[in-house]
């Protein structure tokens, strides 16, 4: 009955199957066509554009030549006329009633008509080399007073002497006295550029003035235009970055150039329409030729759907409802061969799929069965259960009981590690156990596991490994102790009490001889020291001396303390550490920057690291402790090398130097409480020898681990640990809270909590920035004092990224003065307030007022 169900679908879903042979060849010709006609419009506009820019070319190559010519022939006409002019003779010529001259005008390829002339400053014409003309002639003339006094170049200028438009060069003679011109007419100027230049285009040239409002020449109606205004002319209004209508009203396709030593323009213009029927030709040629491409397709796409479709259809046609055999006798002889082999195939196929389809139905109903009973006793199951990567410890799915059990959200849980929901004591023993290879089933137990509100139960836990999606994954029961197992585990707890009371005791007196022996040294130098005080009189110089010694054994006896009572608080899980996400590049940074003597310190820290998951103040106090021994265990110098890397979903931290190195057989000891390597070299050094006692708690408290390796004794040593990186839910929050202080944080995020609003800590401004480069909150509260970048850049670099739109509200112990509370009001922050009683429920509330409009529009 099934298998008759799944035959009838394709005919159910018929509506949704793919277009017939005979649409797609007719979309195959449509599309043919398409192209065709595409390819003649594109062949015509690359023919258009072809031309265009060949006519351009040749234009603007004729413009250059003739601007070169026309500077060289005026060049020519200075230098003749200032070289007459500087003659002897030509001041005889001006001063004599009746001195006799001879002077000759020679012609150019522009320039070819003209004459040269003596002239006085009157305008009287002494010498010529035309007849010589009576009266002040040149007496009106503008460009004389000048011409006189210095070389002068005028154009367009009306020769009264010839009657024509012409150009002046003017070179005087001495001081005043007179001059000597040079006279060319322009009518002829644009006739000669086009008979030499104006090539096969018949190009037409222009000279005007560098404004473009004077006709200088012109080759076409020369007598016309030359000396004309062409203010108002369509030329003067160019249509396109080429294209002009030329004064006859021709649209022509220009190239332009400067005169050098002038202000003249060369246009030498194209006919556009001539220029562009080559192209058009070339267009219809080509168009004939994609015709001819068309028809022949045409042809073989009549044939292949004779030769392939109708078999193909055919064969179609007896699949819908096919016996075995159908198929061949259907196509017969008709089709191509690879056709007809389909069909021989599809007849073999048939054959097996009834049989395999029904075996696959059996399985898949099996399988969904199957499922469906596993998913019911995972979520209603009564006891908590969950499934976690084994690699980072992530959650990856929960049940009903454990959300009701446990008080978290299905939310929370899958932003938490298998870590969080343990006691902070028992944390690096969980994670000693997880490094250690898991057997496939385990039953272990029983834990103590911690609950949302602080409370914590003990549990019995049945894992073993599954996989889920792309995880390696663990399946876990945990069963709530009953009242009958509480009782017997407390039994043989009590015995293990017992049993171990003399081994506590033993290790009680160990540790008791440890400190006592650490604290013995110390407060023997300072009592010996104190006793020769009191019993001896020293000089200055020694009461100096017995003082320092008195002063730095207390301080080493101080920190052995501190350090001591650290380890304690952190051992037995009385140290609150705050995880939020950090920058641990800026945190390295500044932890390098503790370091204040002269050592080599290079730091490789990529730009993309990731932020990570650490409470800021522990894990600085790693990297200073282990950058500190560096600099302590290489006396005789050499670089230190600190950095990070991605590793997995893990940031790895280390610290490399050059210095002391550690002996093969200590590196496993060297994070026991109170271990010193003992050798000579090392006895001078001072320590607590917690250092890295404290740096082991604390990363694993962090879902971390910390390791050493060296090379052996003088080949210095290179510490590591681990820290995870945040994920990227735990990145966004409608507000993010840039504070330093952790107690005021945590105060912040509670009053944004209470009025609906989610928040994310940043302790420094680096992290913040990182939070911030995508948006991640919607609003931001800012202390000014941050270490490393200050509030006040932070500010700069989150009103560069997303302007004014985001409310920031600083609160600051620190004391403004006019300008920085002035600076901060044009940055466009909310409200600054003073960091005291009630300021944090303040700034919670004007955020909440901020973004009030924002929620209710969302």
């Amino acid at each position: 009955m099934v298998l008759q169900q799944r035959a009838r679908q394709p005919g159910m879903n018929a509506g949704h199957r793919g277009w017939s042979l005979r649409r797609y060849m007719a979309v195959f010709m449509a599309v043919l066509i398409a192209v065709a006609i595409g390819a003649a419009l594109a062949v015509r506009a690359m023919g258009e554009q072809d031309a265009r820019q060949a006519a351009q070319g040749d234009a603007s190559f004729a413009s250059r030549v003739a601007a070169i010519e026309l500077a060289h022939e005026l060049v020519l006409l200075r230098q003749s006329t200032a070289s007459l002019a500087a003659n002897p003779q030509a001041k005889v010529v001006l001063a004599s009633a009746g001195a006799s001259c001879t002077l000759t005008f020679t012609g150019g390829i522009a320039f070819s008509t003209g004459h040269l002339d003596i002239v006085k400053p009157d305008g009287t014409v002494k010498c010529s080399s035309r007849p010589l003309p009576v009266g002040t002639l040149y007496g009106d003339a503008a460009w004389l007073p000048v011409g006189v006094n210095t070389q002068v170049t005028a154009a367009p200028y009306l020769d009264p002497l010839t009657g024509q438009m012409s150009a002046v060069v003017a070179s005087p003679i001495g001081t005043g006295l007179g001059a000597v011109i040079a006279v060319v007419a322009l009518s002829p100027v644009g006739v000669n550029l086009a008979a030499s230049l104006g090539g096969p285009r018949q190009l037409e040239f222009l000279v005007t003035t560098s404004d473009t409002k004077k006709v200088v020449a012109r080759s076409l109606a020369q007598e016309h235009w030359v000396g004309a205004d062409l203010t108002g002319t369509e030329f003067a209004s160019p249509t396109g970055p080429a294209e002009r209508i030329g004064l006859d009203g021709i649209p022509r396709l220009y190239g332009q150039s400067g005169v050098a030593a002038s202000d003249w323009l060369v246009f030498a213009g194209a006919d556009k329409a001539a220029a562009l029927a080559v192209a058009n030709d070339l267009a219809y040629r080509s168009f004939a030729l994609i015709l001819a491409g068309v028809g022949i397709m045409f042809l073989a796409a009549f044939v292949l759907y004779r030769r392939v479709a109708e078999p193909v259809l055919q064969l179609s046609l007896v699949m819908r409802g096919t016996t075995p055999g159908k198929a061949v006798r259907a196509i017969g002889g008709k089709g191509a061969a690879e056709v007809v082999g389909l069909a021989e195939d599809f007849d073999r196929l048939m054959l097996t799929v009834k049989s395999e389809l029904a075996e696959r139905l059996t399985s898949e109903h099996a399988a969904m069965i199957s499922e469906r009973n596993y998913r019911m006793l995972f979520d209603s199951h009564p006891q908590a259960m969950w499934l976690y990567d084994i690699d980072t410890l992530a959650f990856l799915e929960v049940n009903s009981a454990a959300i009701e059990q446990y008080g978290y959200t299905r939310d929370e849980f899958m932003h938490m590690t298998i870590s969080d929901i343990r006691p902070i004591q028992d944390v690096p023993k969980f994670l000693e156990l997880q490094s250690e290879p898991a057997p496939n089933y385990d039953r272990s137990g029983p834990w103590i596991h911690r609950f949302k509100d602080g409370s914590t139960v003990q549990v019995l836990i049945t894992s073993h490994t599954v996989s889920f999606g792309a995880h390696r994954a663990r399946f876990v029961l945990a069963e709530e102790l009953t009242t009958s197992q509480k009782l017997e585990l407390e039994m043989l707890q009590s015995k293990a009490r017992v049993d171990a009371s003399a081994e506590l005791s033993r290790a009680k007196d160990e540790m008791v001889s440890m400190v006592s022996h650490e604290m013995r040294t110390p407060l023997a130098s300072i009592v010996g020291f104190a006793e020769l005080l009191v019993t001896r009189e020293v000089k200055p110089k020694q009461l100096a001396e017995y003082l320092s010694v008195i002063l730095q054994e207390g301080r080493r006896l101080t920190a052995l303390i501190n350090d001591f009572l650290d380890l304690r608080r952190i051992e037995g899980g009385h140290v609150t550490m705050r995880f939020a996400p950090a920058d641990i590049g800026a945190l390295v940074t500044r932890a390098v920057g503790l370091l204040t003597e002269p050592k080599v310190i290079e730091t490789r820290l990529p730009d993309d690291l990731p932020l990570v998951r650490v409470d800021n103040d522990s894990i600085f106090r790693v990297v200073a402790n282990l950058l500190s021994n560096a600099r302590k265990y290489a006396p005789a110098g050499g670089t230190i090398v600190v950095g990070a890397e991605v590793v997995g979903e893990m940031v790895e931290v280390y610290v490399q130097d050059e210095g002391l190195g550690i002996p093969k057989e200590a590196l496993t000891h060297v994070f026991a409480k109170f271990y010193r390597v003992d050798s000579p070299d090392r006895e001078a050094i001072k320590g607590t020898g917690l250092g890295l006692a404290i740096c082991k708690n604390i990363v694993e408290a962090h879902g971390g681990k910390i390791g050493v390796t060296s090379d052996g004794v003088g080949k210095g040593s290179r510490f590591s640990f681990t820290i995870p990186v945040v994920r990227e839910q735990a990145k966004m929050g409608d507000v993010l809270v840039v504070e330093d202080d952790s107690g005021f944080a945590h105060l912040l995020e509670a009053e944004l909590s209470a009025r609906g609003l989610s928040s994310i800590w940043a302790s420094d401004a680096e992290t913040g920035m990182q939070l911030m480069s995508k948006k991640r909150a919607r609003a931001v509260v800012l202390d000014l004092i941050l270490p490393g970048v200050t509030g006040e850049m932070f500010l700069h670099q989150l009103r560069v990224m997303h302007g004014d739109g985001i409310p920031v509200v600083v609160v600051t112990l620190k004391d403004l003065d006019v300008a920085e509370d002035l600076s901060l009001q044009k940055a466009g922050v909310t409200a600054v307030l003073r960091k005291g009683p009630g300021s944090a429920a303040t700034a919670a509330t004007k955020i909440a007022i901020a973004l009030a409009p924002e929620l209710v529009a969302s």
